[in-house]
Formats: C-alpha cells, sequence, structure tokens
C-alpha cells in the first residue's frame, strides 16, 4: 500500500491542513475514537468537493479513497493520485469493483474514507446511505467509525466556487463493530441504518432530512 512512501502524502496533509485552517477555520472533534491502527472504516456525509481533502485532514492517519479512473488520464493526477493513495475504480465495475477495491485496502491495515451516500447530496439534506459500507465492513471485521462533515456545503457549494471563512468542522462519532461473516439482505440494511442514524445524530438538525408526507 505504501509502495510510493509518505513524503508527498505528508506534505499535502500539512499544506492542506494550513489552507483549510486559514481559510475556513477548521475544528475536528472526536479524533481519538478513531483507532490508531489496524482496518477502520471513516464513513461521512458528503456535501462538496471538499469532503475528500477535509476528512483526510480531520484523520490523524493515512486515510484511502477511491474515485473514478477516468480522473488519473491527466497526467499530473497520474503521478499524484496513487501517492494521496487514492484507488481507481473503473466505472463499468461499479458497487463490486468499490467494493473489492475497499476489501484489498482493508487488509493492509489502512484507514478508507468512503462516502455511503453514494455521491454529493444537492438537497442541503443528508440522504439514503448505499449497503456497500456495510457489505464491506461485514466482511473485513473492520470497525466503522461514522462522521460528520458540516459547513462544506456552504464553503464549496456543489457547481460553485469555494467561499473563504464559511466555518469547516469534522466530528466523529463512536466506532460501530459489526460481527463478520453474515452479508444476507436483511443484516445489509440493518447495519446501513445504523450507521446512518450515527451519522445524522452527529449532523445538525438542518441538515437532517426532511421526512416524507
Amino acid at each position: 500500500m505504501y509502495e510510493y512512501g509518505l513524503g508527498v502524502y505528508r506534505g499535502a496533509k500539512v499544506l492542506a491542513r494550513v489552507l483549510l485552517h486559514l481559510l475556513f477555520g477548521l475544528k475536528v472533534e472526536g479524533a481519538e475514537k478513531i483507532p490508531k491502527e489496524g482496518p477502520v472504516i471513516l464513513a461521512s456525509n458528503h456535501m462538496s468537493f471538499l469532503d475528500p481533502v477535509v476528512m483526510g485532514v480531520a484523520c490523524p492517519r493515512v486515510v484511502s479513497y477511491m474515485s473514478r479512473d477516468d480522473v488519473f488520464k491527466y497526467p499530473i493526477l497520474r503521478w499524484l493520485l496513487p501517492r494521496l493513495y487514492v484507488i481507481p475504480v473503473s466505472r463499468g465495475a461499479g458497487d463490486l469493483g468499490a467494493i473489492k477495491a475497499a476489501i484489498r485496502t482493508l487488509k493492509n491495515g489502512v484507514a478508507f474514507g468512503i462516502f455511503p451516500e453514494g455521491r454529493r447530496s444537492r438537497t442541503g439534506f443528508i440522504e439514503p446511505f448505499k449497503t456497500g459500507v456495510a457489505a464491506i465492513a461485514l466482511r473485513t471485521n473492520a470497525p466503522i467509525v461514522p462522521a460528520a462533515i458540516i459547513g462544506s456545503d456552504k464553503a464549496w457549494p456543489v457547481g460553485k466556487g469555494p467561499r473563504l471563512r464559511r466555518p469547516l468542522r469534522v466530528v466523529f462519532g463512536d466506532p460501530i463493530a459489526l460481527p463478520p461473516g453474515k452479508t444476507d439482505h436483511q443484516t445489509l440494511e440493518e447495519v446501513t441504518r445504523q450507521l446512518e442514524a450515527a451519522v445524522t445524530a452527529l449532523l445538525p438538525p438542518e441538515y437532517h432530512r426532511k421526512p416524507t408526507v
């Protein structure tokens, strides 16, 4: 996993931390709840282009993410992204390709960041979680640390540019430990709803999904 070394990652993280503190006043709560070693899944809401960077800075460990492989076609990103431990996933592979990539990463004892909504929310509210995170956790026995990213939708809204001095905050919750092996549909749904409730509880009410009538 660390074939490229940590120099570029650490340098990029220091730079990102300085910028996020200066431009957005980033604050982090509960980082001590993240296990110091071993596989762990960081699962958060997703409302902005900033979110992977914010999570990477907030977590004291190296965090690996997935990204569509088409962004690797640009020479600078093809060089940079592997050194930031970003894993390419083929668009056509869908959720199965993403799950396999995550399992490989976690088996190497790396922290893995993922957004269970599957995309950035366009509504301003947390969206229903997909079951992929639960499937990954149950197959790897990796604990899930729920997290809330608060304010990124205002700091860098979808489809717009950054808006400076909009406060950013990350809150980590207590790890969710799950028994491995049982991956039937009912269990996946139960774990997914449990995780969604844990992330929602960390968010201010303004981000909670409005009940449908």
